[in-house]
């Protein structure tokens, strides 16, 4: 990515296993979404710096994506006749349980916490994201 005025360096974003389909800014201009042949939808910090956001679901390749005008959603469309819509904050809760001595994680947006196991709170957490119709959190995680 350039910069609109021209200066400094490009920010290059890999991990995309094919081609990018698409890209779009946050409305704060803080992060980046691009989607991909792999299936994948990945989430950037706009610097370029730290690890993205990986959003897995698709069957077939994503072709594009916006996120919604808060940016706390991201809505994609893919070849395989889906659209889906992530919400960004979830996501977050995902990357926490994969952290050890994790006490309290609030598992939607309405702050209900649990202080439970990692594989206690990850049992929870899918079925609630299963009881609001969203992709529950072993179809939307890393291998």
């Amino acid at each position: 990515m350039w910069r609109a005025d021209g200066q400094g360096e490009p920010v290059v974003l890999r991990g995309h296993a094919g081609q990018m389909s698409s890209a779009a800014f946050s409305p704060d201009g803080q992060r980046v979404v691009t989607t991909s042949e792999d299936k994948t939808v990945r989430v950037w910090r706009a610097d370029g710096q730290g690890e993205p956001v990986v959003l897995r679901g698709h069957a077939e390749e994503v072709l594009s994506a916006v996120f919604n005008p808060d940016g706390r959603r991201v809505v994609t469309a893919s070849v395989d006749g889906t659209a889906r819509l992530w919400t960004l904050s979830i996501d977050k809760v995902r990357q926490l349980l994969r952290k050890a001595n994790k006490d309290c994680l609030s598992v939607d947006d309405r702050m209900t916490y649990i202080g439970e196991t990692e594989s206690e709170a990850r049992e929870h957490y899918e079925a609630c994201e299963r009881s609001y119709g969203r992709v529950p959190l072993s179809a939307a995680t890393d291998p």
